[in-house]
C-alpha cells in the first residue's frame, strides 16, 4: 500500500534530523557535572555541536547520492517534522524542569 521510495524518504528525512541530535545529547552531556567542570562542559558542547554538524552534512550527502531512490519533498518534510519534534521535546523538558 505504501511505496518503498516513500517509506525510504520518510526514514532518511527523520533520521537525518534525529540521529545527529541524539549524538549531540550523548556526547555533550555524558561525563560532565558540577560547577568545577563548567569549562570542560562548554568545550564538550562545542565538540558535540561540531560532530552534529559534520554528521548532518554527511547524512545529507548520503541522501543526495541516492536522490534517484527517494522523493525529495517527502524527505525534506520528514526532516522538518523531525527537527520541530526535537525542539518541542526539548522545550517540554525544559518547561517541566522549571516547575
Amino acid at each position: 500500500m505504501i511505496d518503498a521510495r516513500l517509506g525510504l524518504s520518510l526514514l532518511w528525512g527523520y533520521s537525518v534530523a534525529i540521529l545527529p541530535s541524539a549524538c549531540f545529547a550523548w556526547l555533550g552531556f555524558r561525563k560532565y557535572g558540577g560547577a568545577r567542570q563548567t569549562g570542560a562542559l562548554v568545550s564538550g558542547l562545542y565538540r558535540a555541536e561540531a560532530f552534529k554538524f559534520l554528521l548532518t552534512a554527511a547524512m545529507f550527502a548520503a541522501v543526495f547520492a541516492q536522490v534517484d531512490r527517494i522523493y525529495l519533498p517527502v524527505f525534506f518534510l520528514a526532516f522538518v517534522c523531525g527537527q520541530v519534534g526535537s525542539w518541542l521535546v526539548t522545550a517540554q523538558a525544559l518547561g517541566r524542569k522549571r516547575h
